[in-house]
């Protein structure tokens, strides 16, 4: 029997609803290899499960949208509803969180309905009309080919495919992204088509009512504050855009919630975090390796593009406001070991999209994981990055790598304790023996109160080892 990071059970899901060779001896390293130049239906040593290529129009995108009460949570800690913002924020939270309506939709897409679409929107007046829906389509590309479009309009919307049921033991997912504009530069200005690093000018554009806590920087802390008034994510020192290219996360039916609540719930990922000028400020925002050279060069003097590869590590089981897991950067800059500083791997060219695509890929095996990406990069041309990491490198695990309890002794099992600012809470037992958890893939904007834009894609596949 499978036990989730709370013990909070979830009902059934809405109805309606680099390359890089290194030696696998030091934190987050692994042997790489350039990946298969068969065809990606004819992968060498893997057999085709489920290949879906948006052919077909998807007949439930316009299943009715359900409003959700928050009465069947993921998680009692930093779910929609979730008690470490009252214990953050104190009672005046809960008024910003009733002050709009969530509501969500899911749907069945491809072969044995084997991809379930999902997406959440938010009515600002919780009059019944959704005022800026997000929206999953499918199309015909100008230079050929069918795509599945996500589009979210507004940055308190969401949008994302998964596996309707869970990944095997042993598997590779990829598709091909064909186009992105989830911010980032474009000819070298943060500002484009009439938007601000990807983001509408208009109205305010806030993190209301999940911020990042209520000591940081950016607003006053005050839960009762306006929308207006708290995290700017459009710019100032919390703005950022982003997209996440594949995770893979620990429990079943994901579906998008707030950004806080994904930073517990990922094993491994590959994202963009296209950060504005205002939060670079004069520092770098990170590092960027350039894998022909060897060498990293400053964020700040990238195109705001880049592909972050990396693993969720142990959480801060002490925290006050929110909390998350440490996260291990992976580049051919560090010889593939994982680091706990903000490294991203390569530098995506969105310009030259959709006549040139890239390939994200994952793979679980019985060692650890596997994160992959093909494509024009920027200072680097046409290239596969490839990084094994192990499940353990030292004492330092993938979070809830075990899809089964007979992968894991409990090691590493704690408990949770917040001591906010207006509240307490210990929840025990995040990792012990005899839990599982098993593998399920998130394509697309996982959050409800940050990222606005549209990206489109095709071919995602899924594969099992022939052997």
């Amino acid at each position: 029997m499978y036990r989730r990071v709370i013990p909070t059970r979830r009902k059934t899901a809405l109805a309606l609803l680099a390359t890089c060779a290194v030696a696998a001896t030091t934190l987050g390293t692994g042997t790489s290899a350039s990946a298969d130049r068969d065809g990606p239906s004819q992968r060498a040593g893997w057999k085709l499960l489920y290949s879906e290529d948006f052919s077909k129009p998807l007949a439930g995108a316009g299943a009715p949208w359900a409003r959700d009460a928050y009465d069947d949570p993921f998680d009692t800690v930093m779910d929609d509803a979730g008690e470490a913002y009252r214990n953050d924020y104190g009672p005046a939270w809960k008024t910003a969180l009733n002050s709009f309506a969530t509501y969500r939709k899911e749907f069945q897409v491809g072969k044995d309905g084997w991809l379930t679409a999902s997406l959440s929107a938010r009515d600002w007046n919780k009059d019944g009309q959704i005022e800026a829906p997000p929206s999953i389509t499918t199309k015909k590309l100008p230079s050929g080919g069918n795509v599945a479009e996500l589009n979210v309009p507004d940055h308190t919307g969401g949008a994302i495919f998964r596996p309707t049921n869970k990944l095997p033991q042993k598997y590779r997912v990829e598709y091909k992204l064909k186009t992105l504009d989830f911010g980032g530069k474009r000819n070298g200005s943060i500002e484009y088509d009439g938007r601000i690093n990807g983001y509408s000018k208009e109205g305010c554009k806030t993190q209301h009512p999940w911020g990042e806590g209520s000591g940081t920087p950016g607003w006053n802390g005050d839960a009762s504050s306006p929308y207006c008034d708290w995290q700017d994510v459009r710019e100032g020192p919390y703005g950022y855009n982003g997209f996440h290219y594949m995770s893979i996360v620990d429990f079943a039916d994901p579906a998008p919630r707030n950004n806080h609540f994904w930073h517990y719930r990922r094993k491994v990922l590959m994202d963009a975090f296209s950060q504005h000028p205002d939060r670079v400020g004069s520092g770098t925002g990170g590092r960027v390796c350039n894998s022909d050279t060897g060498e990293y060069y400053d964020y700040k003097d990238s195109n705001f593009n880049t592909v972050n590869m990396w693993i969720s590590g142990l959480p801060n089981w002490r925290f006050g406001g929110i909390t998350g897991n440490s996260q291990w950067f992976m580049t051919s800059c560090s010889g593939g070991v994982a680091e706990q500083k903000l490294s991203s791997a390569a530098e995506l060219q969105p310009e030259l999209m959709p006549n040139q695509d890239y390939t994200f890929a994952i793979e679980r095996d019985a060692t650890g994981y596997t994160l992959e990406t093909s494509g024009n990069f920027a200072r680097v041309g046409q290239t596969t990055l490839r990084f094994h990491r192990p499940f353990i490198v030292g004492n330092a695990p993938i979070w809830h790598y075990n899809q089964t309890p007979d992968e894991y002794d409990g090691r590493f099992n704690n408990t949770l304790v917040q001591n906010g600012k207006n509240g307490s809470r210990e929840w025990p037992d995040q990792w012990p023996a005899g839990s599982g958890y098993p593998d399920y893939f998130v394509i697309g904007d996982l959050y409800t109160n940050v990222y606005e834009g549209s990206a489109s894609l095709t071919d995602i596949r899924l594969y099992t080892p022939k052997n």
